[in-house]
Formats: structure tokens, C-alpha cells, sequence
């Protein structure tokens, strides 16, 4: 991961790993912000997917209401009321039924994806890689490093919609892969992948003995038209799938109520799938401590409970897009309108070369805060992520600015 350098800590104290671990690139974004901030200029953040959008009133009220006069210790298993409200999500929302598949809340998605990774590195007789796309998430490596894998990315190309192949990897990694990292929709570009793709992934999964770990936080985050747009008989669904609704031997999903429901500081999640792995997995977690709080249960269960406020979330995100995307596109930053998620994944301008981290400092500057390439990636230069947070108001203001500063 390519962030600021930052000086050596001493490993006399601690282990290796920390000693090395870059800083985490929203860090390095929140200190840009702050120093804007404090210079008194306007400030246009695109640079962390949190969106600024009210979380939906009756959530925070049945938050509120749940709050105990003795707080006790939760359970990692979740509360009933919490379990009934995700089984039902998954059923109504990609007809999986309750009996196909095990289930655990967790946390949000972080926490479930990092610690998922002590439970993988070294199964199936000593395997160790964890495969994972390049750009993602930077967990996915932290997390194989700190468990004592090896992590394996994989460069994603819009030649192939940015979809990763696992099939074409070379022979020893297929052999020696503990686990494969899957996102989409993804994060940063938007790509979305179909049911052929991911019925290859599956069979792939089966044929190799590696689990699959489908990070699904933007499942939920698709183009909005896509709702109101009758499909033929017999057609398949146009939204983003989880590859649990094809199988759930060696499968696992991880969802999460922070992008579907504005929900990212209440920190509520799931972890679907294979039930001989959930169950293995719930003994883990009772060692690693994060059962979440039942008031946060009672919120999630009126989240998961409700689709409405999902849609009208969507709504929003898909006029973001319309409103920006076409900006970039006279700029020629940008070739395809994504179809999903809330990111434009730019190509930064020419006279930049690849100096992604330049242009996204030199933008700062100007007010408006975007991701390079190179702080979400380790080895992709010559992009930059911006993530559709700020209202209309604030986002014409600040492609406004972009326009007059690419033009110059």
C-alpha cells in the first residue's frame, strides 16, 4: 500500500508487522482535511465513503428506546429478533432460504474481514495465500499479514470490466490459496459482475478448495432505475447478487447496514454461509470479543427489517452520479458511468502522468478532497477515487472548482 512514509517504530516493542504496517490512507485524508479546515478554507471531501445522509429517523429512534439502565455483556450469536430481521433480509432480497445457510452478526463489515483471516491462514493442510483485488480494500492485506498469511493481489483492468479471474492465476497459487476476497460491486471502480461470473468463481471455489469471502457492503447500492424497470418473464434479476444464492459450501458473505442504511458509526453487519464455518467461526469470535450491543440490535433489526429507506438512499446515489459522472467525462477523466456503488474511479489528466498522489495534494489545495490510486492499491498509479458524499449543492460547488483547475 503505497501511503506516506512514516518513521519505523521500534520493534523492540512491538512485533514486525505493526512496526511495517503503512498508515491507513483515510488517516493521511482526514489530517488533509483538517489542516484545510484550520486555514479557513471550504472544504469538499470525496475522499471517505461516508456518506452525509441522515440515517433513517425510526433506526435512530428504536436506538434511543433500547438503551438499558444495566448494560451487560452481548452475545456474539446476536439477539433473535436481530437473526429473524437478516434472515428475512436475505430471503427477500435474493430468496435465500434460512435452512441453506448459517449465520453471525458482526460489527460492521471491518472487524468480520479482518478477523475472518485468523480463522482461514493455514486450513486444508497448511494453505496460506489469501487472494484479494488490487485496487480494494486495504483490510484485505492487513488482515493476511497479521494472521501470517501471504497475500496475493490481483491487479483488476477495465479490459474485463475489472472482474478477477481466479482461473488464470499461476498453478501454485490455485493449489495454495487458504481464501479468495471478491467485491462487488466494487470499490473504488463500480464494476458489477454477473451470474455467469460468479457461478465460475463457485465452481472454481469447489474445484480448489478455497474459500470464497464476498465482501457484499455495496449489494445494496445500484443504479436506482433498476427499480422502477419491469423485468421480462423469466429474465434474471439485474441487481447485484451474492454468491450465497448459488451455493453456500465454502461461500461466505459479508453484508453490512453501514452503506445500505447509513449506519456506519452504529457498526452492525452479517456473516452468511457455509454453516460448518459459522459455527467454527462463532467459537472464534467468543474469544475475539465483538458481540454488539443489543440497543445497536434493536436499530439493525428496523433496518434490515425495511426497504423503503434503502431506496430512497439508492435514489440519491444514482442522482449524485448523474450529476457528477458527466463532469469528469468532458474532462476525460472518466469512460463508463458506473452502475453501481457511490465512486468514480478517474483517470487523473495527462499533464499529471501518473503522478496520482500530486493531482489529488495539488486538488486539495483547491478545496476538494479526493483518494489517489496509489493510497487504495499497491501497485496502480494514474487515478483517483472520489466518493459521491456531499449534497448537490456542495458537489456543484466543488466540481465547479475541479473544472476550472483541470482547464488551467
Amino acid at each position: 500500500m503505497a501511503t506516506p512514509k512514516t518513521a519505523p517504530l521500534p520493534q523492540s516493542k512491538i512485533n514486525k508487522i505493526t512496526a511495517e504496517l503503512a498508515e491507513y490512507p483515510m488517516e493521511e485524508l482526514a489530517r488533509i482535511r483538517k489542516e484545510l479546515v484550520a486555514q479557513g478554507k471550504p472544504v469538499f471531501d470525496f475522499g471517505t465513503g461516508d456518506p452525509k445522509i441522515p440515517t433513517w429517523e425510526p433506526i435512530r429512534d428504536a436506538c434511543r428506546e433500547a438503551i438499558p439502565e444495566i448494560s451487560q455483556y452481548p452475545s456474539v450469536k446476536g439477539t433473535d429478533a436481530l437473526r429473524a430481521a437478516q434472515q428475512g433480509y436475505l430471503e427477500r432480497r435474493f430468496g435465500i432460504r434460512s435452512s441453506d445457510y448459517e449465520l453471525c452478526p458482526s460489527a460492521g463489515s471491518k472487524e468480520a474481514i479482518f478477523h475472518i483471516a485468523l480463522c482461514m491462514v493455514g486450513r486444508a493442510g497448511g494453505k496460506k495465500h489469501i487472494i484479494y483485488p488490487d485496487p480494494g480494500y486495504p483490510v484485505y492485506r492487513a488482515s493476511t499479514l497479521f494472521a501470517g498469511g501471504i497475500p496475493y493481489p490481483v491487479k483488476l483492468s477495465p479490459d474485463n470490466g475489472f472482474l478477477l479471474e481466479p482461473w488464470n492465476l499461476p498453478p501454485y497459487i490455485q493449489r495454495d490459496a487458504a481464501a479468495i476476497w471478491l467485491n462487488y460491486p466494487h470499490n473504488p471502480t463500480g464494476a458489477t459482475a454477473n451470474k455467469e461470473y460468479w457461478t465460475q468463481v463457485v465452481e472454481w471455489c469447489h474445484k480448489t478448495d478455497t474459500i470464497l469471502l464476498s465482501d457484499d457492503c455495496y449489494v445494496d447500492i445500484y443504479d436506482s432505475v433498476i427499480d422502477n424497470t419491469p423485468l421480462p418473464d423469466g429474465a434474471d434479476d439485474d441487481r447485484p447478487m451474492t454468491p450465497l444464492q448459488l451455493s453456500s459450501d465454502r461461500v461466505l458473505t459479508f453484508m453490512s447496514l453501514s452503506k445500505r442504511s447509513g449506519m456506519t458509526g452504529y457498526r452492525s453487519g452479517l456473516i452468511a454461509g457455509d454453516p460448518d464455518i459459522i459455527k467454527a467461526i462463532l467459537r472464534a469470535r467468543a474469544n475475539f470479543g465483538v458481540g454488539g450491543p443489543d440497543f445497536v440490535a434493536k436499530a439493525a433489526v428496523v433496518a434490515w427489517n425495511d426497504d423503503m429507506h434503502v431506496l430512497e438512499r439508492r435514489a440519491i446515489f444514482t442522482q449524485r452520479i448523474a450529476q457528477a459522472a458527466p463532469v469528469f467525462q468532458e474532462l476525460g477523466m472518466l469512460k463508463e458511468v458506473p452502475r453501481a456503488t457511490f465512486y468514480l474511479w478517474t483517470k487523473i489528466p495527462s499533464a499529471f502522468g501518473s503522478g496520482d498522489v500530486r493531482f489529488c495534494l495539488s486538488l486539495a489545495e483547491q478545496g476538494v478532497i479526493c483518494s489517489p490510486s496509489s493510497w487504495l492499491s499497491e501497485s496502480i498509479k494514474g487515478y483517483a477515487r472520489f466518493a459521491l458524499v456531499p449534497d448537490t449543492e456542495a458537489t456543484a460547488e466543488a466540481l465547479q472548482l475541479i473544472k476550472e483547475y483541470v482547464n488551467s
